[in-house]
This record gives structure tokens, C-alpha cells and sequence, in this order.
């Protein structure tokens, strides 16, 4: 395999062309390559540049619908429904972080919910503007069938990812991500890519 060397503006590009080219829209190809360069910029190759083959495939497939234009339901005070329309998961997000930054300073408390969704990458991206923003931030996932239970050798469950983030007086936001797995699928998917070995156990 060979290495080549990108700047993130570049892979910003190079994310956004291969996307339209496989049927999704400008601003749904704008904010997946938003969420991938962040990743491949925070050591988290899991997450980034490493995606690209498979969401172009998923969406040239119909698998996720790259035209999607997610929707926002009010549900009650400070709460929110997004709706991803099987359409990829980082304009969801988006659309859900400026809704909670609007709506916690005024409810105390505010929450959104995601529904219909594609992978959602670093689940860190999604807390960490709303620490900025100086709030609290917590987020849960959920994630199909892949780990096995101990002993097992069939995956069972989830990765299910959280993440925590909260503001610091002259420090930068605490910002903690973590999977419920001995190790995230992600790295897993990365060695595999590379033809790499992954540690016994």
C-alpha cells in the first residue's frame, strides 16, 4: 500500500469529490468531510480518511441516502427530535448541536435525540462545541452487533459510544470519549485496512 501525503484542506476536497460523485448532495459531502478531517486531525484514523471508500459505496448504494435533509421536531421544553432521514449521520448532528446551544442556556437542561441515523464517527466532535459554548455536554450511542462477550467468539453487542465534554476556567474544555469495547471497532477496521496485526487478546 502506498502512502500519500494530503494537507486536511486537501482531504477536505478530495471527501467532498468523492462524495458528490457517489450520489450525495454539496452540504451533506460538506459536513461528513467537516467530521472526517476533524477525526483524521485528532489522531483518530478510525473515523476519518479511512471511511471514505465505504460511505461513498453506502451512498452510491442507497444504503444512506446522501440527499437527506434531516428535519427538527420540537417535543417539549428543551427538547428536540432530529430526524436523519437514512441519511448520514453529521448534518444530523450539526442540526442538533446548534438546537441544544440554543435551547440549554434557556431550559437549564436540553436534549436531542437522533433517530434514522448513519455512523456517527468521534462521538468527542458532538460534546466538545457545547463545552466551547460553556455548557455540559454528555452523548450515548448505540452501534449494531460486533463485539463478542467474554469467552465468545460471535459478536453480541454494541460499541455503544460516550462521550463527555465540560467547560474549564482558563484551560481548554475536558473532553472525554470512550467505547464500551476492549478496543473500537474503528482501530480494528484500520489494521484490517492496512493488513496489520492487532495485539493478542
Amino acid at each position: 500500500m502506498s502512502m500519500v501525503n494530503l494537507s486536511l484542506a486537501q482531504l477536505h476536497e478530495l471527501t467532498c469529490s468523492v462524495l458528490r460523485a457517489n450520489n450525495t448532495s454539496e452540504a451533506n459531502a460538506q459536513a461528513v468531510a467537516r467530521a472526517l478531517v476533524a477525526a483524521e486531525a485528532d489522531g483518530q484514523k478510525g473515523h476519518g480518511a479511512s471511511r471514505i471508500p465505504s460511505y461513498a459505496a453506502q451512498s452510491r448504494s442507497g444504503k444512506v441516502d446522501g440527499f437527506a435533509a434531516p428535519s427538527c421536531t420540537e417535543i417539549g421544553p428543551g427538547a428536540v427530535r432530529i430526524d436523519a432521514r437514512c441519511g448520514f449521520a453529521y448534518p444530523a448532528l450539526e442540526l442538533a448541536i446548534e438546537a441544544l446551544r440554543q435551547r440549554a442556556p434557556e431550559s437549564v437542561v436540553a436534549l436531542a435525540s437522533i433517530g434514522n441515523s448513519h455512523h456517527s464517527g468521534v462521538a468527542a466532535h458532538h460534546v466538545a462545541p457545547l463545552a466551547k459554548a460553556g455548557l455540559i455536554g454528555l452523548s450515548f450511542g448505540n452501534g449494531p452487533q460486533g463485539i463478542a462477550p467474554w469467552g465468545g467468539n460471535k459478536g453480541l453487542f454494541g460499541t455503544n459510544p460516550v462521550a463527555f465534554a465540560a467547560p474549564r476556567a482558563q484551560a481548554p474544555p475536558l473532553v472525554i470519549d470512550m467505547s464500551l469495547s476492549k478496543v473500537a471497532r474503528g482501530k480494528v477496521n484500520v489494521a484490517a485496512q492496512r493488513g496489520e496485526f492487532i495485539p493478542e487478546g
